[in-house]
């Protein structure tokens, strides 16, 4: 079975690194599938499906850090992200020309990996222990990373000498930066109208059931459940009005008053036998005098 590795990034130059770490990465650890999409445009159209899917399924979360994106709205969106589907200790920021005390705000709570072979090493044994019964002994672990180390190293170098010549345009304009925020806000308005439809549904689920389980019990536990009926009142009111959806609360409120009703009668009969007993009662007592 093959271990899902996410790869995040933002920027050109992340984005360069990211994918030799993408194209690295099987080299070492055969049985990892890395997940790198491979356009800043593609990752805000997808989000809502393809990226979220991949990072559910995924073992292990990278982010690639440069000094020009740790604060840059994508690479905090997506830590975000990695942060609610993963264990702290599956989720590593890869630092290139950056130390671990140049982070700041949520990106501080993971694994920080600097570009360095020793530090490199531990990474891919950390993903290599996440495989279970597919991973590798130590030794040849060992041995497959020695031999595959110089190409990255040789190709990072490469690419962080390009950005340093100006090759690599890490620039960008205020509408740029502003599109992107306003790509994230939409994303964020339409997860929170998901939440918000998920929600309404539940509530809904739960009078009906409500509803069910009094049919079910009114006539053998009926003094039981009209006091949970009462107890369960005040919360469901709020929900309900909460999530902008005050019939259920009337329908839950009207099956409560068909459920009084009977208890009132119910009550009204038990005082009518126990009348009819007390009078039979005294009507023989009277015969015997």
């Amino acid at each position: 079975m093959s271990t899902k590795v996410f790869i995040s990034w933002s920027g050109d130059l992340s984005k360069q690194l990211a994918e030799a770490i993408r194209n690295w990465i099987p080299g070492v650890l055969q049985f990892v599938k890395p997940y790198f999409t491979p356009d800043d445009i593609e990752k805000g159209a997808k989000w809502g499906s393809d990226i979220s899917r991949e990072l559910e399924s995924s073992d292990i979360g990278l982010l690639c850090l440069t000094p020009d994106n740790t604060e840059k709205p994508w690479i905090l969106f997506e830590a975000g992200a990695l942060s609610k589907n993963f264990d702290a200790s599956h989720v590593c920021t890869v630092l290139f020309n950056l130390e671990p005390t140049d982070l700041k705000g949520p990106l501080t709570s993971f694994q920080t990996t600097r570009f360095q072979q020793d530090e490199m090493k531990k990474l891919i044994l950390t993903i290599n222990n996440s495989a279970g019964d597919s991973k590798l002994d130590a030794s040849v672990l060992n041995n497959v990373f020695e031999m595959w180390w110089p190409m990255l190293d040789e190709n990072v170098k490469k690419i962080l000498a390009s950005a340093q010549n100006g090759t690599i345009d890490e620039r960008r304009s205020d509408r740029d930066i502003l599109e992107e925020l306003l790509q994230l806000s939409r994303m964020n308005s339409s997860n929170v109208v998901h939440r918000s439809q998920h929600s309404r549904q539940a509530i809904v689920e739960l009078v009906d059931n409500l509803s069910e389980l009094q049919m079910m019990f009114r006539h053998s536990e009926g003094k039981l459940v009209y006091s949970i009926y009462k107890r369960l009142q005040s919360p469901i009111k709020r929900l309900c009005i909460e999530s902008n959806i005050p019939d259920v609360y009337e329908r839950f409120m009207m099956t409560q008053r068909d459920f009084t009703s009977d208890e009132n009668r119910e009550i009204q009969n038990n005082s009518l036998t126990n009348l009819s007993s007390a009078f039979m009662l005294s009507k023989q007592l009277g015969n015997k005098k």
